[in-house]
């Protein structure tokens, strides 16, 4: 699949046109990532978004000292990152290639300049993480209950 069929498919672009997909395609770097290896680990500083082209990565959280908690496993078409586009901060889980992985990686400062190109563009993409964001609020205040409760 190619990059912008990739945009096309996500949910971060739906019913973008494909101009506007391909000014946003201009905004992203392709980054080729070799089998478990660290993308980014907790507290390092949140700077992209990446949307997974090839592989897998895994998503997870530090539970204890040496305890790894797997969260995530994600794949071709899937993101993650997606926090760091909306607010300046540290990650809050680690990420690390299960197998060879290409990304398209969006910077906050290429995101900024998407906002300035095309704002309604940019607004679909937060909309979009904003959907994903309540979602997840969902999810886990119902396990954040029963840990609490239970």
């Amino acid at each position: 699949m190619d990059s912008l069929e990739l945009l096309q498919k996500t949910p971060l672009f739906k019913g973008s046109s494909r101009e506007e997909l391909e000014l946003a395609l201009g905004l992203f770097q392709e980054r080729s990532i070799k089998p478990n290896t660290t993308i980014f680990t907790e507290k390092m500083p949140a700077e992209s978004l990446c949307i997974i082209r090839n592989g897998n990565v895994r998503i997870s959280m530090m539970a204890a000292e040496g305890v790894e908690r797997l969260l995530l496993l994600l794949g071709p078409g899937e993101f993650f990152g997606e926090l760091a586009l909306l607010q300046e901060g540290s990650r809050m889980v680690s990420a690390r290639s299960e197998t060879s992985v290409e990304l398209l990686v969006l910077s906050r400062k290429d995101f900024q300049a998407l906002i300035e190109l095309d704002p309604r563009t940019a607004s679909r993409l937060i909309m979009a993480i904003a959907k994903l964001l309540a979602m997840r609020v969902k999810v886990y205040n119902g396990l954040f209950r029963d840990m609490i409760l239970g």
